[in-house]
């Protein structure tokens, strides 16, 4: 399992909100989707999108539709192999 993470800050917060949004309207249809949370941060205008996936190769396949999504192309994802989880 594999979460990655992504941050994005900027000066027009809802100009990248929006294509955070829309970077993430494919992962439904992507083999290996778990979960994803889109998070803004109360003190600034920063935004989180926190996903989890099945493996690396899944969160490639979805990485690959992004294209040209220019908050995604300013962001590096940071990613975490899932040692243990709680529900």
């Amino acid at each position: 399992m594999l979460t990655v993470i992504h941050t994005f800050n900027g000066p027009d917060a809802d100009r990248i909100l929006g294509e955070v949004r829309a970077g993430i309207q494919s992962v439904e249809g992507i083999n290996g989707f778990k979960f994803a949370s889109v998070n803004k941060q109360e003190n600034s205008s920063d935004i989180m999108l926190f996903s989890k996936w099945e493996n690396h190769s899944a969160y490639e396949n979805w990485a690959d539709t992004v294209g040209e999504n220019n908050a995604f192309k300013q962001a590096t994802p940071q990613m975490f192999e899932v040692l243990e989880e709680k529900y």
